[in-house]
């Protein structure tokens, strides 16, 4: 999102009172009225990165109460709320989704050609409570979905007459996943014509196939929706379905992330879900 460097004697705001907790500001960028980008360093600090906030001034023409509610009031003087700029922080996202909107509001263009769609898009990851969910998909590469069993937000189990059952993952969820795990999934024709780079659309894949983004997924999300994985028929429906796949080395694959050898486990099988 940077994208205006300003010097930092210009900012609406000091942190002279704060350089013990937070450090000096080394560099400020505005992205609308009242919303900037700060990189912070602390004192005597041997390592060369710095600390990344968003700061938000309360009379923000910009950003809504609901949006700096999501931050940390720091300063009250004047008042300045305070976001981590990490992916993972829920209030990043609605900050800069607001800025954006508030630019696109006044015809102005958005850093890196980014869009709303695609901040909206990945903000339902991070923060649904803001954003909502990711809608459940209403059409499949094998045709509509004839029920549905939520895996976790955006990780969709569909039901379709031609496939039987189908694993859907939203893009902002694949960021993490190989290329060639992505080359796996199935398209619907429109994301496959626009580019799903663009349309942010679905992933889809079959039962079979869909052991093996799970298992590059699972590792991170363990007391999250890995919970429902049965991890033992998991690594079986691995080693039966990775060769065919032509991913690596069946047992300890470098395009598979968990970084462990993948065990048989006997009397145990390849079902590594139940579906409700």
């Amino acid at each position: 999102m940077k994208n205006n460097k300003i010097p930092v004697s210009d900012l609406p705001f000091s942190f002279d009172n704060l350089a013990e907790q937070y450090g000096d500001i080394v560099w400020a960028e505005m992205f609308c009225p009242g919303v900037y980008y700060i990189a912070v360093k602390k004192r005597n600090q041997h390592f060369l990165g710095c600390n990344e906030y968003l700061a938000v001034t309360d009379n923000s023409p910009a950003i809504s109460a609901k949006g700096k509610s999501y931050g940390k009031l720091i300063l009250t003087d004047p008042k300045v709320y305070l976001f981590d700029y990490v992916y993972s922080c829920k209030g990043r996202h609605v900050i800069e989704y607001e800025a954006y909107k508030y630019l696109s509001e006044h015809g102005l263009p958005l850093p890196y050609d980014d869009t709303l769609d695609a901040i909206q898009a990945f903000g339902k990851e991070v923060c649904p409570e803001y954003f909502g969910e990711f809608p459940i998909p209403t059409e499949t590469p094998w045709g509509p979905p004839l029920r549905h069993d939520r895996l976790w937000n955006g990780l969709y189990w569909l039901e379709t007459k031609e496939a039987g059952w189908v694993l859907a993952i939203a893009y902002p969820l694949c960021s993490d996943l190989w290329d060639n795990i992505l080359e796996l999934a199935v398209l619907n024709e429109y994301d496959r014509k626009k580019g799903i780079n663009n349309t942010l659309g679905y992933y889809f894949y079959t039962y079979e196939s869909s052991c093996l983004p799970i298992y590059e997924m699972i590792i991170f999300e363990s007391e999250t929706w890995g919970a429902k994985i049965n991890d033992a028929a998991l690594q079986n429906a691995v080693l039966k379905f990775l060769s065919v796949y032509d991913l690596g080395d069946i047992k300890n694959s470098p395009n598979l992330k968990l970084g462990q050898n993948i065990h048989f486990t006997k009397n145990v099988g390849t079902e590594f879900y139940h579906f409700s």
